[in-house]
């Protein structure tokens, strides 16, 4: 067997890189422990070139990133045994060396059922994040976790629940979240953190919509509900970012708090459990330290997942413009929202397809008209009111009202009458 990538002398790929290309994946990320880290990692560095920095050099930690892949050197602590004893799971306690393949016994077994067991349980507690990352690890590969290994999980979450002080750095756990939600079964991932109940070690909010029932058309319980809504989002769009996936994850997450039942209908409703959960996510994600960009985009797209789209065409057209900035997002988690759902899966068709036909015309960038032609043409200064009147022009370029400057100029001067009109102290009928 040949390792397709360069290996520095004195240094052993170790570890997923390993496990991957016996699972038939090409790695991304590599990881080597080495006698030398520090010269094995110039070494790689003189051979492949790309920009190497020290993660943590008194306990000789360094990372090379060459293009679209990463070498991890750490050192190697006595022999590749004990090295190997040391590692989180059996398919990760792979070391490669003089073109064979070694590990810990057990290990062909595991990557043969595809399953993920621990080296020894004790090991998890020697760095907290490896429960979730035996979780993110099943969900990204595809493999299962046997009973014993769920059983091990379940101790490992009820010792953080229990002592805090342990809990993972921030940053850490957002990038194993991030990376769960990013995998094609990440619906599959999140039952697992559930089941585990690391889901109430890492996401309490979301823990509080197990078995919370629902009523009407929602045949499902909340939790379940979540998941089957990110399912049917990546059945909708593979491809789909991480923002959509947390949209989807956190869309209802205001249930619990805002459940109330209605006589009148005779049954529990959810009023205002959008605007909730928009508070929600933002509170949460901003406590994982996802980048504010990220969090300010997934709280607007649970604040509007319940819109409706309007029907007639022009109204339609205005309605994405004013949102086009959560697009194609949106569109999508509100599709996926009506098929996890009884009774109105069509209407997840019908939004798609109207959305696609509204936008066979492309909504407009930008104004026809510049703000300093605004300011002539109404004469206005510099101020809100600018903004108002482009705003309006762009929408009616939306409703294909307009579609020259010279219709937007004559635009313009309407939209100025009317809003002269609408003053206080004009008269009720002018002229």
């Amino acid at each position: 067997m040949d390792f397709p990538f360069y290996t520095p002398k004195g240094a052993f790929p170790v570890g997923g890189a390993v496990r991957d290309l016996l699972l038939g994946r090409r790695p991304k990320d590599l990881d080597y422990a080495a006698l030398d880290p520090e010269g094995a990692a110039k070494e790689a560095e003189r051979r492949l070139g790309g920009s190497l920095f020290p993660l943590d050099p008194e306990r000789g930690h360094y990372r090379l990133v060459v293009g679209e892949r990463t070498l991890d050197f750490t050192p190697l602590e006595g022999d590749l045994l004990e090295d190997l004893l040391r590692r989180d799971y059996r398919a990760n306690a792979l070391f490669f060396k003089e073109g064979a393949v070694f590990g810990l016994r057990g290990v062909e077994e595991d990557l043969r059922r595809r399953l993920l067991v621990p080296v020894r349980e004790e090991n998890l507690y020697e760095d907290h994040l490896r429960s979730l990352r035996g979780v993110r690890l099943a969900a990204s590969l595809g493999l299962g976790l046997p009973g014993r290994t769920q059983e091990a999980l379940r101790r490992h979450a009820r010792f953080l629940q229990a002592h805090p002080e342990a809990l993972p750095a921030r940053e850490r756990v957002r990038e194993e979240l991030a990376r769960l939600l990013l995998s094609p079964r990440a619906p599959f991932g999140l039952r697992l953190l559930e089941r585990t109940g690391l889901l109430g070690v890492y996401l309490p909010e979301l823990a509080l919509l197990e078995g919370l029932e629902q009523g009407g058309v929602h045949h499902l319980p909340a939790w379940e509900h979540t998941l089957s809504a990110l399912f049917h989002l990546l059945f909708l769009w593979p491809e789909a970012p991480l923002e959509a996936r947390l949209a989807a994850l956190y869309h209802d997450a205001g249930k619990p708090l805002t459940r109330r039942f209605d006589p009148e209908v005779g049954r529990f409703r959810f009023l205002g459990h959008p605007e909730v959960g928009a508070e929600i996510a933002r509170a949460s994600l901003s406590w994982l330290r996802f980048p504010k960009e990220a969090v300010e985009r997934v709280q607007a797209l649970v604040r509007r997942h319940m819109d409706r789209l309007p029907e007639e065409r022009r109204a339609l057209r205005r309605f994405l413009l004013r949102r086009h900035d959560l697009l194609p997002d949106l569109v999508y988690l509100m599709a996926a929202d009506r098929l996890a759902t009884r009774g109105v899966e069509a209407e997840a068709w019908e939004v798609l397809g109207r959305y696609g036909e509204a936008l066979r015309e492309p909504l407009p960038q930008r104004p026809l008209l510049s703000g300093e032609e605004a300011m002539a043409l109404l004469g206005l200064r510099e101020g809100p009111e600018v903004g108002r009147a482009l705003k309006a022009l762009l929408e009616a370029q939306a409703e294909g009202a307009v579609r020259t400057p010279e219709e937007a100029r004559a635009f313009l001067l309407y939209w100025r009458r009317g809003r002269e009109a609408q003053a206080p102290g004009a008269p009720d009928h002018p002229g």
